[in-house]
C-alpha cells in the first residue's frame, strides 16, 4: 500500500505492508523504492517500509541540500508518522550511508542495521571514480545514466523499464548531491559506536566488498558474501538476500526481544 506524509514541505511517498518487526529499506541515489520490489515479499514475515527519499521518485517538494544527516532525520520522521518506536534499518549501496547515519544518530530508534553493498567511506580509487562518473553523468546525460543503472540491475524488461522511469523523476540537483555526499561520507571512526546487531552483504564479484575489512576491524557483525554477483544484490540475488534478512532478524533481533 502506498501512502504519503508531509515533511518540511516535501510530500514523502512510501510503501507499507505486512506485520511484525519493522524494517525500513533505504535506496541509493535516484533509484527510489522500486529497486526493492523483490524485497516486498518480506512482508510475509515483517512490517516492510519502503520510502522514496525526498527529491526521488514520487517524493517531491522544495529542492534542498542533500545531507546524510538530513535523510536520517527524514527516516526518523517517517517512523514517528507511523508511530513506530524502533525499526531495523536496511541500506543498499549509498543508501547504506543514510542507514549508518540513522543508527549512529538515533540508536534508541534502531533494532538492527543491514548494509547491502555498503561502506563507511569510499576507500578505493575505482569506487571513487565510479561516484565521480555518476556525478558527471547526472549533470550531462541523466537519461543515459538511468538506462545504464536500470540495465545493470535486471534483465527483466518490465522491471528494467520501471526502474528507468522511476529514476527519471528524480530532482537532478538532489541526485547529484546524494552522490556528492556519499563520496565524502566517512563514519569509519564511529563504527565502534554501533551497538545494534549488524548484517553485511556483498557480492563476490563486487570490488566494494573490500570495505568489509574496515567493519571486521571495528564492529561485531554477521557477514555474507553472495557468489556469482557483483553490486546489485537486491535485484539479482533477491532470494538469497531475503533469506539472509529473515535469518538475521529471527536469530539476532526477535530472539533478543
Amino acid at each position: 500500500m502506498s501512502a504519503e506524509f508531509l515533511y518540511q514541505g516535501n510530500r514523502i511517498i512510501y510503501d507499507l505492508s505486512g506485520e511484525g518487526v519493522p524494517i525500513v529499506f533505504i535506496h541509493p541515489p535516484a533509484m527510489g523504492r522500486v529497486v526493492f520490489r523483490n524485497q516486498e515479499l518480506l512482508n510475509r514475515h515483517f512490517k516492510v517500509i519502503m520510502p522514496d527519499l525526498s527529491g526521488t521518485g514520487d517524493s517531491m517538494g522544495p529542492e534542498h541540500m542533500v545531507t546524510m544527516k538530513g535523510y536520517a532525520e527524514e527516516v526518523k520522521a517517517l517512523l514517528e508518522h507511523l508511530k513506530i518506536e524502533k525499526a531495523v534499518i536496511c541500506g543498499y549501496s549509498a543508501g547504506g550511508c543514510v542507514a549508518q547515519e540513522f543508527v549512529l544518530r538515533f540508536p534508541e530508534r534502531s533494532l538492527g542495521l543491514i548494509l547491502i553493498s555498503g561502506y563507511s567511506e569510499v576507500q578505493s580509487l575505482g569506487f571513487k571514480y565510479e561516484h565521480i562518473a555518476g556525478m558527471y553523468l547526472v549533470k550531462k546525460f541523466p537519461r543515459f545514466l538511468c538506462y545504464v543503472i536500470a540495465s545493470a540491475h535486471t534483465d527483466d524488461p518490465a522491471f528494467r523499464h520501471d526502474i528507468n522511469q522511476h529514476m527519471k523523476k528524480a530532482n537532478r540537483n538532489m541526485w547529484f548531491g546524494f552522490y556528492e555526499q556519499s563520496l565524502s561520507y566517512n563514519s569509519s571512526n564511529q563504527l565502534q559506536d554501533i551497538t545494534v546487531p549488524l548484517l553485511l552483504m556483498y557480492g563476490a564479484k563486487d570490488f566494494s566488498n573490500q570495505h568489509l575489512r574496515t567493519y571486521e576491524k571495528l564492529t561485531n557483525h554477521q557477514a555474507v558474501i553472495i557468489p556469482k554477483v557483483a553490486h546489485q544484490l537486491p535485484t539479482k540475488q533477491s532470494q538469497l538476500v531475503n533469506q539472509t534478512i529473515i535469518g538475521f532478524i529471527v536469530n539476532q533481533i526477535e530472539k533478543s526481544h
